[in-house]
């Protein structure tokens, strides 16, 4: 079948080559679809009357070619044509266009057809010979939900590029305060050991003036104090800045624990406390023994400060300090604590320890708690704090346990 000569088209239509078909449906285009000519011509003028621009189509097949070429908002389609129906027409212009109203003309011996095309997607149906007011009726209907689609969009998307400008502009804002925080950490980190190191200096120079060895070896000792905490603010800012390699080797599971009491165990005994060590040795399991001795030790070193310094302000008594290093092992998880007895830690320091950079010293710097709990996540375990003896802390590093072969 052809489509009708332009000569025979009534003024208001438009031809399907038309220059203005573009790739994207227009507001008021409707595409019409039937295999009898006459129908196309003088539906199409009736259509066009009411202000509409018109495209014709000789054939299902043909409709299609049409809205691949241009997309329309409204098209109305016959039911029964050779070769491709109206059904299958429907079925394909709501899998390509589902945006795209389809409103179906059928006989009155075809309304089963009618409904049928209802559940397949069809916004309406009208009965041949068609009713010009229900066709004007239905056209207003189908616009109202081509425009109220068209908006819903609009809207969508404006929304989302708000929440995507908005959460750029949060992402931003909160990495320049985790940048403010961490560098505020980090001046009153070396402000602190900048202090230490003028009062070693003082020490020092006293030493040196009035000749007197006890001020030369307190100085000197707070000289190597300072160093060790410059390498220790130093190695935890590496393991902040940088993804964990983490190596897993056959090991008891205990024994950073009892190297780490071994190397702070006189320490705490000139602050005038005790360190006990009560775990037993362990079957060996797979885990990484540099990092979790780098664990135990930040964790073991914050609880040997914070007694020191609950000793030094005459909070607890000579030989009362106690920091308390333990292993305990489950068949899938092996726990570290280190408890002890020093200053403790307020509730409001509890209730915001997972916002960022803490401490449990008074000279602390916060970082190597950081770097153990990023350390603690990146080997699949956690790092808990809560109260401890006496008011004291008490840590827990929660690691994951598979037992060596």
């Amino acid at each position: 079948m052809r489509e009708t000569p332009d000569e025979t088209k009534p003024s208001g239509t438009a031809d399907c080559e038309r220059p203005e078909a573009e790739g994207a449906a227009e507001g008021r285009t409707v595409l019409l679809v039937d295999d009898e000519p006459g129908i196309l011509s003088v539906l199409g003028a009736l259509i066009a009357d009411m202000g509409y621009d018109v495209r014709t189509a000789l054939s299902g097949e043909d409709a299609l070619g049409h809205l691949r070429a241009s997309p329309v908002s409204i098209v109305i389609t016959d039911i029964r044509m050779p070769g491709m129906d109206g059904i299958a027409l429907l079925e394909h212009i709501r899998t390509m266009l589902p945006a795209t109203e389809v409103i179906m003309a059928t006989g009155h011996a075809d309304m089963e057809l009618a409904i049928r095309s209802l559940r397949f997607g069809a916004g309406d149906f009208l009965t041949k010979p068609i009713n010009a007011e229900l066709l004007e009726f239905a056209l207003q209907r189908s616009m109202e939900r081509v425009m109220l689609r068209e908006t819903v969009r609009r809207h969508t998307e404006h929304l989302e590029q708000l929440v995507e400008q908005r959460t750029r502009e949060l992402l931003q804002a909160e990495r320049l305060a985790t940048m403010g925080e961490t560098v505020a950490g980090m001046a009153h980190a070396i402000k602190n050991i900048a202090g230490g190191l003028e009062g070693a200096l003082f020490v020092l120079e006293k030493g040196l003036e009035l000749n007197k060895r006890e001020y030369l070896e307190q100085g000197w000792g707070m000289v190597k104090r300072d160093v060790t905490r410059v390498r220790d603010l130093t190695m935890n800012m590496l393991q902040l800045s940088r993804p964990m390699q983490i190596n897993l080797r056959p090991m008891d599971p205990d024994q950073p624990v009892r190297e780490v009491a071994e190397l702070l165990g006189s320490r705490m005994r000139e602050a005038g406390g005790m360190l006990m060590h009560a775990s037993a040795r362990q079957p060996e399991a797979m885990l990484d023994p540099e990092a979790v001795h780098a664990c135990i030790m930040n964790l073991a070193t914050n609880a040997v400060e914070a007694v020191e310094e609950a000793i030094q302000a005459g909070r607890l008594d000579h030989g009362d300090g106690r920091v308390i290093l333990h292993t305990e092992c489950t068949p899938s998880m092996v726990c570290y604590v280190v408890e002890d007895n020093g200053r403790g830690l307020s509730d409001e320091v509890f209730a915001s320890i997972d916002d960022g950079m803490f401490t449990t010293k008074a000279r602390g710097t916060g970082f190597g708690l950081m770097a153990t709990r990023k350390a603690a996540r990146e080997m699949g375990g956690e790092l808990v704090l809560e109260n401890g003896i006496q008011g004291g802390v008490r840590a827990m590093l929660r690691l994951p346990l598979r037992r060596a072969q």
